[in-house]
């Protein structure tokens, strides 16, 4: 209930600030309008040509000129498209029978002809994406001259032929400056960068046959008025019956594998329902195993409330992460997918109060949570007499995070391409899936942020190698602090020092940007971006908030040895200066992506590190004075059963939200119209949707296997205490 009114509560501010946003645009426009009302020699210069122009057009007939509209040309070479092919006579004949059933109106060359796109929008915008009508193509058929559908998307790109073909950008500030720049030209000579135009046609056609066809078509057209036109028809912008996924044996395996898991589900539910463990001794260990599959008792596990509320400040934290991470992944998806309005997109980039979706700190929290807990893990085992083992510790960590990260990872594979389709599914899904099958290596060996990065598995499972790595410095780091406590304090502080310098210096060199630069041409490859490859997923430059994390947990121990307690003053005035700083952390974001901001590679230096900085100590204040203290109300909403939940489903949320993400923008149909609503709605579906796959997944892997493992281990350590026992 708590959930639900805060995020209420959001809501109502998103929208006011939306609205408030949009009033302020609009007061500006009516200002300048005012302003430029008021000088009447300027206004008057400016619209007599115009007025020309248009009495001009009203002489000729009242007919408007459309002969060197660009939109005009592209639809007029294309109405008449018929594919062809110098060496597929197959495609040449059914493109003729297609073109005789089309003059005869045929229903099927009917469909053929609508289901293509016809004339291109938007064209002052840069881009045109028409993408015709996808579904209708695939269902047309003539069984009897036995033509089928076939839909591609022609990749145009135009430019003047007295100029060169421009060049790559050299960095990410190029790439960011063109980026920006959009047409403001007339629209009768504007020029798009790039046209995506959908064909339909016989699939007797290759995607080779298809490319020359529209050569043919709008190179002519184009040459007369002195531009260059260069066409591809990738096959990954090509589908038809011939070239649909089959269901392969290890697809038609991993389906086997996952009934088996619902039946082990329903058999463990009725194994505990049928089955006295009042005696849990006299169970054999197939029963354990077979009842760590109940689903009654991994739903109670689930939703109980922990033993201890000591760290119950934590569920909200883990909450708060994995919301920002789905919000924001969300966001930067939404921006590099085809939109018929890019002013959308661009007011996300520029607005300054929408700094909240372009800030990706929220990670960081569970770095600070998994450094805080480490710290206290080993410091109380090496307190406790216990000895180090380290290597039983990673193995453990290791097996706890396997089988849930191994399902995921063959879902990316081999599961997700049978997910969906439509006009874009196999640009965008057919890569992650070929990523994971090359390179699912890297991943399981904790390397993929370094080793193979530009074709990672898993986008963002960059997250998993970080937090494996610094898992191995913090246990070691944390033996030195306590084996020698004031040299391993300064040993904390060098390490502590080197991790601003590293990323501080990389930014400066490479003159990078300081947060991910959200633009239209980095999130379409952002495993390619500078940004990402060389600042964003190297554990060299994140590791800061791990260590703040393990600060805090050795003054946590301090302070819970010395027994002293925080006063209500002191803890109402600490939240609020900590909440104060936590919304600044997010809100000076959008300085950086002001317009006509000049690069400076200290602004991104200062923000890299401060801000990072300022949030992890936010974020450890309230962890160290809430397990010792009591925030009161804000401690029951921190400790409510929704927070608990989404806590404990936080992994399996982390690893499965890309999946649900994939399959929302890999199905589009058509550009989409982007506004504050439809992102709100589109963040809901990702939360539920992705809530529901990881309870699904949490009942099948994550619960039953982590159980099964306890239990071996409890019969190893047994048997290894036995052995000891008989050897003395």
């Amino acid at each position: 209930m708590w959930f639900e009114y805060i995020w209420i509560t959001l809501t109502a501010i998103a929208v006011i600030s939306n609205n408030s946003v949009s009033n302020a645009q609009s007061q500006n426009t009516n200002e300048s309008y005012i302003t430029n009302h008021s000088n009447d020699k300027i206004q008057k210069l400016h619209d007599t040509p115009y007025t020309e122009n248009i009495t001009q057009i009203i002489n000729n007939g009242n007919k408007i000129n459309t002969q060197t509209l660009f939109g005009d040309i592209i639809a007029k070479s294309m109405n008449n498209f018929l594919p062809f092919s110098d060496v597929n006579e197959n495609c040449t004949r059914d493109g003729q029978q297609y073109m005789n059933s089309l003059n005869n109106q045929t229903l099927w060359a009917v469909k053929m002809y609508s289901s293509s796109s016809k004339y291109p929008g938007f064209i002052l915008f840069g881009d045109v994406n028409e993408l015709g009508y996808f579904d209708q193509c695939m269902r047309v058929s003539s069984k009897r001259l036995g033509i089928y559908g076939a839909y591609a998307i022609a990749n145009v790109r135009f430019h003047l032929s007295t100029n060169n073909e421009p060049s790559e950008p050299l960095n990410q500030l190029d790439i960011i400056k063109a980026d920006r720049e959009q047409s403001k030209g007339d629209a009768s000579v504007a020029v798009p960068r790039n046209l995506l135009w959908a064909l339909c046609f016989p699939d007797s056609c290759t995607n080779e046959d298809i490319r020359l066809s529209v050569d043919r078509a709008l190179k002519p057209a184009f040459q007369a008025r002195n531009i260059s036109v260069n066409i591809a028809v990738p096959p990954s912008m090509y589908t038809s019956k011939s070239t649909t996924l089959k269901y392969t044996n290890i697809v038609l395996i991993i389906y086997g594998i996952f009934i088996v898991g619902i039946v082990l589900m329903i058999a463990g539910t009725l194994y505990e329902l049928f089955t006295d463990h009042t005696q849990p001794g006299k169970s054999t260990f197939f029963g354990k195993c077979l009842h760590s599959y109940s689903m009654i008792t991994n739903m109670r596990n689930l939703t109980e409330d922990p033993k201890s509320k000591d760290f119950a400040v934590t569920n909200g934290l883990k909450t708060m992460g994995i919301i920002s991470v789905i919000v924001g992944h969300r966001v930067a998806l939404n921006l590099g997918i085809l939109s018929f309005d890019s002013e959308h997109s661009e007011h996300i980039f520029t607005d300054f109060w929408w700094s909240f979706l372009k800030s990706p700190v929220a990670v960081e929290i569970f770095f600070i949570v998994s450094g805080f807990f480490t710290y206290i893990l080993i410091e109380e085992r090496l307190r406790g007499g216990k000895s180090l083992k380290f290597i039983y510790l990673i193995i453990y960590r290791i097996i706890r995070i396997f089988p849930t990260y191994i399902a995921v990872i063959v879902i990316f594979a081999f599961v997700l391409p049978y997910m969906g389709d439509g006009p874009l599914w196999k640009l965008i899904v057919y890569p992650e899936a070929e990523f994971c099958r090359k390179n699912w290596w890297t991943n399981l060996l904790f390397i993929n942020n370094y080793v193979h990065s530009n074709e990672m598995c898993m986008v963002h499972a960059w997250y998993l190698a970080c937090d494996m790595h610094f898992f191995i410095i913090g246990v070691f780091l944390t033996y030195i602090v306590w084996r020698w406590d004031k040299a391993g304090v300064c040993i904390y502080g060098v390490l502590f020092a080197v991790s601003i310098y590293i990323p501080a210096k990389s930014i400066y060199d490479d003159k990078q940007w300081g947060v991910m630069p959200y633009f239209h041409g980095n999130i379409k490859n952002l495993r390619t971006t500078e940004h990402f490859q060389k600042i964003y997923i190297k554990s060299h430059n994140r590791i800061t908030t791990y260590l703040i994390g393990l600060a805090a947990a050795y003054i946590y121990l301090r302070i819970k040895q010395s027994k002293f307690k925080f006063s209500v003053k002191n803890r109402t005035i600490g939240f609020m200066i900590c909440l104060l700083l936590h919304i600044v952390s997010y809100i000076v974001t959008g300085y950086l992506y002001s317009p006509g901001l000049p690069y400076n590679p200290w602004n991104h230096i200062i923000y890299f590190t401060f801000q990072r900085i300022v949030y992890s100590l936010t974020i450890s204040y309230l962890l160290v004075v809430s397990s010792l203290s009591n925030f009161g109300f804000i401690s029951s909403f921190i400790e409510c059963k929704l927070f608990i939940v989404i806590s404990r489903l936080s992994y399996v949320l982390y690893l499965t939200h890309f999946i649900v993400q994939l399959q929302s923008i890999g199905q589009i149909r058509q550009p989409k119209y982007g506004n504050f609503w439809t992102l709100y709605w589109e963040i809901n579906a990702d939360l539920m949707t992705a809530l529901s796959y990881s309870v699904i997944f949490n009942l099948i892997v994550e619960a039953p296997f982590r159980k099964i493992f306890k239990e071996i281990m409890s019969i190893l350590l047994k048997a290894e205490k036995e052995s000891d026992t008989a050897g003395s």
